[in-house]
């Protein structure tokens, strides 16, 4: 088993945020297929599935990668649910563990990166209606009407550098500056 991932998460130990083998872990025994290590400085069991896509959740992991891949290729929840024989629910609770997962992932491989071209583009979509056939009721609930899709990419790596979704706005403009 590979520890070096496993990391101390209590804030009143003196070696928080400190990697094996610094914080000391001693092997404590299984938890649903997953292993629990116990620190020996500050008597804190971790589990060896902290910050990984698997962390918390309750299906055993054979199931759960063949139904990560499964949604990972295009297959809908639905025919996931079908092939694996487990709840619709199920599969719907995996989506966000495995799109945060995706997410930090993303942003930790793609830092510091040396982007000689870029370029910005906006897509306009509406959404249930177009902006002009709108009552006064929906515009004021803005959740219907136009929306744009602010998108900076690099075309020389085809790599998509940040994305804005919202009106088409000052504002949304800075928000995808900052994220750059």
């Amino acid at each position: 088993m590979d520890d070096k991932p496993c990391y101390c998460r209590n804030p009143q130990c003196i070696l928080y945020s400190r990697m094996a083998p610094y914080v000391r872990l001693k092997f404590r025994g299984w938890h649903r297929h997953g292993a629990r290590l116990r620190r020996q400085v500050c008597t804190m069991l971790a589990s060896a599935r902290t910050g990984t896509a698997y962390a918390g959740i309750r299906t055993d992991a054979p199931p759960y990668l063949r139904g990560a891949t499964a949604l990972a290729e295009g297959r809908r929840i639905r025919a996931t649910e079908r092939l694996l024989s487990v709840g619709k629910d199920t599969v719907n609770r995996w989506l966000p563990v495995l799109g945060a997962h995706c997410q930090n992932v993303a942003r930790y491989c793609f830092r510091h990166l040396h982007v000689l071209d870029g370029q910005w583009d906006e897509l306009w979509t509406c959404i249930a209606k177009k902006e002009a056939r709108l009552t006064p009721l929906e515009k004021r609930a803005t959740i219907a009407g136009d929306d744009w899709v602010c998108i900076a990419c690099s075309p020389v790596d085809t790599l998509v550098l940040a994305w804005v979704v919202g009106k088409r706005t000052p504002g949304s403009a800075r928000q995808l500056v900052s994220q750059l």
